[in-house]
């Protein structure tokens, strides 16, 4: 599968100044697919995984030097590593952390050669060494997004429109908009887009979709204590359920304490599993700077799981035309914001921010804002045909906003500075 993440690394390659790249993400997005696919630009390629061969964990318990680690390796494996010309690849590096470790040395004695890292659950390892800081690039993976999926299908061709300078046919318009609700129901994990690709069932693509959900819950274990578990199971299978809305722990459970619901919130959105969506007052560049750690909302990493979670069904969505029932608990917003996180900077941790002003007389609420050419860019999420706006006008006046946009069901338009876009589109903000 086409992934976007492979122009950065290809450009990694070539880099004068090259560090080892620590590919971060939920499990089962696509990170160890993405380093294979990599390893075809290079005359070799060595994987190692310390999950499959925990042997290999050995040849780090002594010394880190990274002339020491090759030559053994190539003595073990019976292969050739070579600058320039190998792809070394360490796969679930969470299993050895000294591997993690050694990461620097290979930066500073070693960059000719190429070294890639993965795995899941990094960051809680990252919490407990002293990991250096510049020694190491960090590049972020989500699943596919709707741009990848339109690649997947081989309906790539389709990209060139919903922008404002092409007129195209309402059949392609609607296609694309019919091509989003599938979107919304496979959703970007690897192994259930395959499926769909292969069979094109939307029940087994279900199936599989809750055998990953098992398979994260199978996790728990691994970052929480046996006691905690029970709040992690209630903030994930939450979530889901207060899309859109201010996320509040007492409308998650009556039955624990907001602290015991907050603390878990953390841990999964470590694990990559839920992203929060913090209040900004937007009043300037960086949003961060004036980010309420109080008030926030979230969504699920993947809209197909979350879907999954819902227990809303394929055939719910399926013998709708349209994608009306795309905005069932707030699942527009969960796809916006997916897609926005994406098409981001994939060097950087990617943020979500929202902004709400309360006021008695003129209350009002923004999906998201973000940062674009120094600029705020207010963004609106409207799943129907109709529905006001009247949010986001608000905020134009209050900010003096050059740019919006509200993303809608219709083909483009622009009224008043507002530009109006087809929902499956959001890439174009990032072309």
């Amino acid at each position: 599968m086409y992934r976007q993440i492979i122009e950065e690394l290809k450009r990694w390659q070539y880099k004068i100044n090259r560090k080892p790249v620590v590919l971060r993400g939920a499990r089962q997005v696509g990170k160890t697919t993405v380093a294979r696919q990599m390893g075809a630009y290079f005359d070799n390629f060595v994987e190692i995984n310390f999950e499959e061969s925990p042997e290999m964990v050995t040849f780090f318990d002594g010394s880190l030097n990274p002339y020491e680690i090759i030559l053994n390796l190539q003595n073990y494996l019976g292969v050739r590593i070579e600058d320039g010309k190998t792809l070394l690849f360490f796969d679930e590096i969470q299993d050895c952390p000294r591997a993690l470790l050694s990461l620097r040395y290979f930066f500073e004695k070693r960059p000719e050669l190429h070294v890639l890292a993965a795995g899941s659950l990094i960051d809680f390892i990252l919490e407990s060494l002293s990991f250096p800081v510049g020694r190491v690039d960090f590049y972020y993976l989500y699943p596919l997004n709707f741009v990848e999926f339109l690649y997947a299908l081989g309906k790539e061709s389709l990209l060139q429109y919903g922008a404002q300078s092409i007129q195209y046919p309402e059949a392609i318009h609607k296609k694309l908009l019919l091509l989003l609700r599938d979107y919304t129901v496979v959703g970007g994990m690897p192994q259930v887009v395959k499926e769909y690709i292969v069979s094109g069932n939307f029940v087994e693509c279900q199936n599989i979709q809750s055998s990953i959900i098992e398979t994260f819950k199978a996790d728990f274990p691994k970052y929480a204590k046996k006691n905690s578990i029970k709040y992690l199971s209630t903030v994930f299978n939450a979530v889901p359920l207060q899309l859109g809305r201010k996320l509040k722990y007492t409308n998650i459970s009556n039955l624990y304490k907001a602290r015991e619901l907050g603390a878990a919130f953390e841990l999964l959105e470590k694990a990559g599993l839920i992203i929060p969506v913090y209040h900004t007052s937007a009043n300037g560049i960086p949003l961060e700077s004036e980010k309420n750690y109080k008030k926030f909302k979230a969504i699920f990493f993947d809209i197909g799981l979350a879907l999954r979670i819902l227990r809303i069904s394929a055939k719910e969505l399926l013998l709708n035309d349209d994608i009306s029932l795309i905005n069932e608990g707030g699942l527009a917003e969960q796809f916006v914001g997916q897609e926005l996180l994406a098409y981001s900077f994939c060097r950087e941790k990617g943020h979500l921010y929202y902004w709400h002003r309360e006021n008695k007389s003129s209350n009002a609420e923004l999906d998201y804002v973000i940062e674009s050419a120094g600029k705020i860019v207010p963004i609106e999420v409207k799943s129907g045909l109709k529905g006001t706006i009247k949010s986001l006008r608000i905020f134009i006046k209050e900010k003096k906003t050059e740019v919006s946009y509200c993303f809608t069901r219709s083909k483009f338009t622009e009224t008043e500075g507002i530009r109006y876009m087809p929902i499956y589109s959001i890439y174009k903000l990032y072309e």
